[in-house]
């Protein structure tokens, strides 16, 4: 049985609904000062092309292992924690496509 999101607890919502990684990546776009970048700024910090960084940005394109690295190298988080949630959100939005969601656990509280 599935449950439609207005019956699913916070946690399960988020789940099936997590941010598009790239808009945490402007959350660290700060200089050594703690200024705010430019993308363009931000661009050459990283290696890559305003334009890649911008459909990052923009949920139009997604964190790469190469541009997870970049990130790390720059002091940006972790690789690893960057491309889990780009596969989290992955998984999500292919799941809505499929329409195949795993059914949520009943806690031992609901079932009583």
């Amino acid at each position: 049985m599935s449950k439609s999101n207005e019956s699913l607890p916070y946690d399960a919502w988020l789940r099936r609904n997590p941010s598009h990684p790239g808009e945490f990546v402007s959350d660290w776009m700060e200089d050594s000062e703690g200024n705010r970048m430019s993308v363009a700024g931000a661009a050459h910090k990283l290696g890559v092309s305003v334009p890649a960084l911008y459909r990052v940005l923009a949920g139009r394109a997604g964190i790469s292992v190469s541009l997870a690295l970049k990130l790390e190298a720059a002091g940006w988080g972790r690789a690893d924690a960057w491309l889990r949630k780009q596969a989290a959100y992955d998984l999500a939005r292919e799941r809505r496509r499929v329409g195949q969601w795993p059914e949520e656990p009943v806690l031992e509280s609901e079932a009583a």
